[in-house]
């Protein structure tokens, strides 16, 4: 049954009207049908009471073809009339209710004398048959087809005879009727239309709410939310919007706290770092400064994590495949052995573009720390955008691949920092990644060397362009396409070591590149982008030797 209900409070709420409005419009359309139904039943008994009383005083000296003479001069062409030895009604009254209706009808038209003179009912049931094969001659003759329901009156004569009346009822219209359907349809659609409406401007503030939450996980900055709509929703929003300013002050106070401690270490260190130059022992001096530095390293690398804020930054629609190109570019130039396999052109995203270029020079930068070599992918999904770093390294074993996203934790055993690091790479690259909807998730591949994979949001867009360049093919030269068109994920594993050999590469200018600009983490227009780009000498293409 849970599995018919809409999910949405709205759909909920409007269905629930509906069919609470469609059961009402039934049952009360039942009640009227039944209570005009025993008004016509009052009117007919009453009308056939009336003749009876009538007509019974002379009815004993009325021969049958008179009665038909009688009957049309009073008007009453539905009246079935005979006289016959036994009542066509037997005595025992029954428990229908159409048959109290018209009893409690004949107690109030006849005289309390003459009450016992008197028998009513509904028929066809408590009816003499045997008396009945008297009325069938009669009924034959008639022009009009016999009727099925009658209100049967058969009063007792002076002479010990019957007269005995049988009048048709009105049939009411049927209670499924097509009338009772119309007016069904027309109420429904006008109450869908207007609950939908209403519904929704109520449940408005509900979905701005949820909005909210969403977003308040990603960013802590954002807006508060209009407290507006009925007071339960707007003390909801007051109460969410308090939230938000008590995490935001908790955020700043604790980044405050760290900076000050930062401030205060730094100091101390700096006096220690210009006494440990006096010490002449040129061992001990090493290893002071060596220690010295650590501390400092550390500090560093603990307050540049707590202050990671990515919603700190403008949020900008920029290029993901230039950002990629310009991060690996950076990478390289330093001399690591860094691959952008093929990528599609112009995919979009919405993110803070410094930030993300951190957490990708991360990556891309313990890839080619800890495997000797990076080969960056890009792959395109419906709302996702998917970019994976190989390396040829060791790998993590899988029971601690979640372990190495917590701050301060190494799997390098060397106390060194320059190549153990602070253990903060990672982590501020997942809470980056998260800021912005995303996620990072590691694997080993196959034939060795570890997979790092992001996983982002991306606006709708049309399908993008794929656009080759000589330093992003990957080793066989060919690119695969996922079924939206787009280059799926280029690396083979293969195992072949010519995958990451180092190339020689030397820039050149060229002004019809269709490279999308990145400059400073800015999404330039196309137009000016390109000037100002290629006015600076920043356009560049890599071609191989």
């Amino acid at each position: 049954m849970k599995n018919l209900l809409p999910d949405s409070i709205a759909a909920r709420a409007t269905l629930l009207l509906v069919v609470g409005l469609a059961v009402t419009h039934l049952v009360s359309n039942l009640f009227y049908e039944t209570d005009r139904e025993s008004a016509l039943l009052t009117a007919g008994g009453r009308e056939a009471i009336q003749w009876v009383s009538t007509t019974g005083a002379f009815a004993d000296t009325v021969s049958p073809d008179t009665w038909s003479k009688i009957i049309k001069a009073d008007n009453y062409n539905n009246l079935f009339v005979t006289i016959t030895p036994e009542p066509v009604i037997n005595k025992t009254q029954g428990t229908d209710w159409r048959e109290i209706v018209l009893h409690r009808e004949l107690v109030r038209r006849v005289e309390p004398e003459r009450v016992d003179d008197y028998r009513i009912a509904y028929a066809p049931s408590h009816v003499n048959t045997q008396a009945m094969s008297y009325w069938r001659p009669i009924m034959s003759k008639s022009e009009k087809p016999a009727p099925k329901e009658l209100i049967l009156i058969s009063l007792r004569l002076n002479s010990g005879k019957w007269l005995n009346v049988a009048t048709p009822i009105q049939s009411p219209p049927l209670f499924f009727s097509l009338r009772l359907w119309l007016s069904m349809g027309v109420m429904l659609v006008a109450v869908t239309l207007i609950s939908i409406f209403t519904v929704r401007r109520m449940t408005a503030p509900l979905k701005q709410l949820s909005q909210a939450a969403e977003k308040l996980g990603t960013d802590v900055q954002a807006p508060a939310i209009p407290e507006t709509g009925p007071e339960e929703v707007r003390r909801t929003a007051h109460a969410f919007n308090v939230m938000q300013n008590r995490i935001r002050r908790f955020v700043e106070d604790r980044i405050q706290m760290l900076g000050a401690i930062a401030h205060d270490l730094g100091t101390p260190i700096t006096r220690l770092r210009l006494r440990a130059e006096f010490v002449e022992d040129d061992e001990l001096r090493f290893k002071m400064l060596r220690d010295l530095d650590d501390m400092q390293h550390m500090v560093a690398s603990t307050l540049s994590f707590i202050r990671e804020d990515a919603t700190a930054e403008p949020q900008t629609r920029v290029d993901l495949g230039s950002l990629l190109a310009r991060v690996c570019d950076d990478i390289k130039d330093a001399g690591a052995n860094v691959k952008l396999a093929e990528i599609p052109r112009w995919v979009l995203l919405d993110c803070h573009p410094i930030a993300l270029r951190r957490a990708l020079g991360n990556l891309i930068g313990n890839a080619v720390k800890y495997g000797n070599c990076a080969l960056v992918s890009l792959k395109l999904e419906e709302n996702r955008v998917l970019v994976f770093i190989d390396d040829k390294g060791p790998g993590i074993p899988p029971e601690r691949q979640e372990e190495v996203f917590l701050p301060f934790l190494r799997l390098e055993d060397s106390r060194n920092r320059a190549t153990g690091g602070a253990g903060l790479g990672l982590a501020v690259a997942r809470n980056i990644v998260r800021a912005h909807g995303g996620d990072i998730r590691l694997s080993n591949r196959a034939l060795g060397g570890l997979r790092v994979e992001l996983d982002l949001p991306r606006p709708s867009r049309p399908e993008e362009k794929t656009t080759r360049h000589p330093d992003r093919e990957d080793a066989g030269g060919k690119t695969g396409k996922d079924a939206s068109g787009a280059a799926s994920n280029p690396v083979p594993d293969n195992g072949a070591d010519n995958n990451f050999k180092s190339k020689n590469f030397t820039p050149r200018n060229n002004s019809n590149s269709d490279f999308h600009p990145v400059v400073m983490g800015r999404d330039l227009p196309i137009q000016s982008g390109l000037e100002t780009c290629l006015s600076k000498g920043r356009m560049t293409e890599w071609k191989t030797h």
